[in-house]
């Protein structure tokens, strides 16, 4: 090609013309994907305008069900299918029957799974406050069931989550006997009996051990009626805390007499609140053997009153730091509060985002953003080995 007669042109139509000449070079050496490529890397599009992220990658291929399989504890490790230690880190969502409701969907599960890189979703059923299930126990089974069906679909696991403050026994049997007995035959659910035992010190208790072992040994009975597999995690005294009384007093066997398996015992801990004395309480549980699951956690206290303008419950970035490394050095799963939308700094969302997922920078909270980031990191340096 001749580009003397290019040359002897003002400066604009040189300029277009080296344009024009790059796409045409580009299009030559970038053809396009075939479909198999192009299946591989779906970049998800907002329908709504444009997620202003380019790197949204497909999950389909490699789910954490896929990767794992059917989850089992031996000593106090959990481990995959195929017997490799598993940590996994998860989602936790807000109370069913508040805001933050409109995101227990598939389409939100899959925006979790595919750009946030979560491998499980905590979805806590509230129990006692007004439209709960003490309630109104035919919505939250509704609700419920929808979770699990949309986590089965979209391959990830979800703990199933009694999230009370007090024993109700009755109504617990009633509620997991159905969870398990319609989705026990899937290595996606997770049982979590009983989501904080409250009292007002470590002294102080509404619910001691002997106690709370009794009714774990219960509803241990009631799953394992149609579920022989599939981890149940048991509460421990004062709010997940007082792991090291449950392992000087294990669970052995259930209420009829039976041996159990795959039981693993609940810490919570928030990081401006808790730090070494929890950790040293822990590593006893671990030393005796007891299988941990940080069910809830969070990088900030525990003064969820306070509206997030007032910077009253802000994070403690070097206690969580202490935290992750302890959770990644004993290969402990964990679950971070909250995906909601309540006014208060441990929520991802702003009450203006999608039900559907899609979410940009300015539908999260500075926390959303930051939990957003910190599972998505988690994933680019490698998950757990698979069963591959």
């Amino acid at each position: 090609m001749n580009y003397s007669f290019v040359l002897r042109q003002p400066l604009i139509y040189k300029t277009i013309f080296v344009v024009l000449l790059l796409v045409v070079v580009s299009c030559k050496e970038n053809p396009k994907q075939t479909q198999t490529e192009s299946e591989e890397h779906k970049t998800i599009v907002n329908p709504e305008g444009g997620i202003g992220l380019k790197d949204v990658i497909s999950s389909d291929r490699n789910t954490p069900i896929k990767r794992y399989g059917q989850l089992k504890v031996v000593g106090n490790k959990i481990l995959s299918e195929c017997d490799k230690p598993v940590q996994l880190a998860g989602m936790s969502l807000f109370w069913h029957q508040w805001s933050g409701k409109e995101f227990w969907n598939a389409n939100a599960f899959r925006w979790l799974r595919d750009d946030w890189k979560i491998q499980y979703i905590r979805a806590p059923i509230g129990v006692e406050p007004e439209d709960g299930y003490l309630e109104d126990p035919l919505t939250a089974q509704t609700i419920i069931n929808n979770a699990v069906k949309a986590a089965i679909d979209m391959e990830i696991y979800i703990i199933v989550d009694w999230h009370a403050n007090d024993i109700h026994l009755d109504q617990a049997k009633d509620f997991f006997g159905r969870i398990a007995k319609e989705y026990g035959g899937y290595p996606n659910v997770i049982y979590e009996i009983f989501n904080e035992p409250s009292g007002n010190t470590p002294e102080d208790l509404d619910e001691k051990w002997p106690q709370l072992k009794q009714y774990s040994e219960e509803i241990i009975t009631t799953i394992r009626e149609y579920d022989p597999d599939n981890i149940i995690i048991v509460p421990t005294p004062f709010w997940d805390q007082l792991v090291d009384q449950a392992a000087k007093n294990p669970i052995a066997k259930d209420s009829k007499g039976e041996p159990v398996k795959n039981i693993a015992y609940s810490l919570h801990f928030y990081a401006r609140e808790h730090g070494e004395q929890l950790r040293k309480r822990a590593d006893f549980a671990l030393s005796k053997g007891l299988p941990i699951w940080v069910t809830q956690c969070g990088r900030v206290g525990v003064n969820f009153a306070k509206p997030r303008f007032e910077n009253a419950n802000l994070p403690d970035i070097k206690s969580w730091n202490l935290w992750q490394k302890w959770m990644d050095d004993n290969n402990i799963s964990y679950s971070k509060w909250s995906l909601g939308t309540k006014d208060e700094t441990s929520s991802s969302l702003y009450p203006t985002a999608n039900p559907n997922g899609y979410w940009t920078n300015t539908d999260l909270t500075p926390e959303g953003i930051w939990n957003r980031s910190h599972f998505r990191e988690r994933y680019n340096k490698g998950w757990s080995p698979g069963c591959d």
